[in-house]
């Protein structure tokens, strides 16, 4: 909604009002309401066909920014799902786990099955064996219901340890959270748990606040507005789905907490190494053997063996989280951020960032923003 506000002021060709009141959608009369309100175009997220078909039976153009529906009759503005579900494998392919669970939306979501395909897809790449990685799911109307979380507790029985789960919607991820009390696994230490939507409500809900994938809700909210702002410019209602009325935006980004801060792969002086990196991301590599007892070759190989990558690549991984919290958060500068980030300087720290988003720092302070 803030996203669509935001166009229409921008542009000065569109005044969004309030939305309807629950007591007035009540009765379905949505036709009315239109005509009441000189209503000339909609934008709304409409997750099931027959909500959908209401909507089609309006006589102004409609865009819906719910990737819900497998196939779609309206015009969508919607986040790219299977990035979502390959930047959430990446993220957990980073923790040096040993097992992956996927718990998606059953029924035809088309946002899930995305997802999915994209976990999926990272996974191969990373070469992954199939057996590694475990399928579930949950249908809308059985949540909280005995036959779930039975399934949820077979699932997780079955994974090997540690693991990383990555649910598609951030309440699922909370009942992992729980399911995961209820076999006796420790979250992060065992079990690695990602939500997405990164719900301000959700990720503080549990007593472990919960990693997310972050969409790009903003951005989808403008180019929906922009999108209608087309359509009645054309005078179509835009019913059928084309490839112009179809939209999937990049711009997803893991938020990274306490839920899957697991480092170490089952190695006992990576995990230390990697907890002295978070706590003092400005130190040398030679410091951190040093206060590990360990030498500098040797610790790469641990790390190497036990999360894919060296050292210097967990460092810079910790220092960028800590800037995108930075830059998120505040408007300091970027020199400041880069002491509080652990750089030398703010010229590596803008060579990073630009390597890991293809960006500067300015401009993603601005997109993620």
């Amino acid at each position: 909604m803030l996203g669509a506000r935001r166009r229409a002021f921008e542009r000065g060709r569109l005044e969004f009002v309030d939305r309807w009141l629950p007591q007035e959608l009540a009765g379905g009369d949505l036709r009315s309401l239109v005509a009441r309100d000189g209503v000339r175009g909609i934008v709304a997220a409409i997750h099931d066909p027959v909500r959908e078909a209401v909507f089609r039976a309006l006589p102004v153009p409609v865009v819906n920014v719910s990737n819900g529906l497998a196939v779609p009759r309206l015009p969508v503005v919607t986040q790219d799902d299977r990035e979502v579900g390959r930047i959430a494998a990446e993220h957990l392919l980073g923790r040096g786990l040993r097992g992956f669970l996927f718990w998606g939306q059953r029924g035809g979501a088309s946002y899930s099955e995305g997802r999915r395909r994209g976990f999926l897809e990272a996974m191969e790449a990373a070469g992954v064996p199939r057996a590694s990685v475990v399928f579930g799911g949950t249908m809308a109307q059985e949540m909280g219901a005995d036959a779930v979380r039975e399934e949820m507790r077979e699932a997780l029985r079955r994974l090997e340890r540690p693991a990383g789960v990555f649910a598609v919607l951030d309440h699922l991820a909370l009942a992992i959270l729980r399911t995961a009390r209820d076999v006796g696994l420790r979250v992060p230490e065992d079990l690695a748990v990602l939500g997405a939507g990164d719900d301000d409500f959700w990720v503080e809900f549990e007593r472990t606040p919960l990693s997310s994938v972050r969409l790009p809700a903003r951005e989808i909210g403008y180019e929906a507005a922009a999108l209608l702002e087309n359509l009645i410019a054309r005078g179509r209602r835009g019913t059928r789905r084309g490839a112009a009325e179809f939209v999937a935006l990049p711009g997803a980004r893991v938020v990274a907490r306490q839920s899957s801060e697991t480092l170490g792969g089952g190695d006992a002086l990576v995990a230390r190494a990697a907890a002295l990196l978070r706590e003092h991301p400005g130190a040398r590599v030679a410091e951190i053997a040093r206060a590990c007892g360990v030498a500098r070759s040797g610790l790469q190989r641990r790390f190497i063996q036990a999360l894919g990558h060296g050292i210097l690549e967990e460092r810079r991984r910790v220092r960028l989280a800590r800037v995108e919290r930075l830059l998120l958060a505040s408007d300091a500068k970027l020199s400041v951020v880069a002491v509080e980030a652990g750089y030398p300087s703010a010229q590596r720290l803008a060579a990073d960032l630009r390597r890991a988003h293809g960006c500067t720092p300015g401009v993603w302070r601005r997109r993620a923003r």
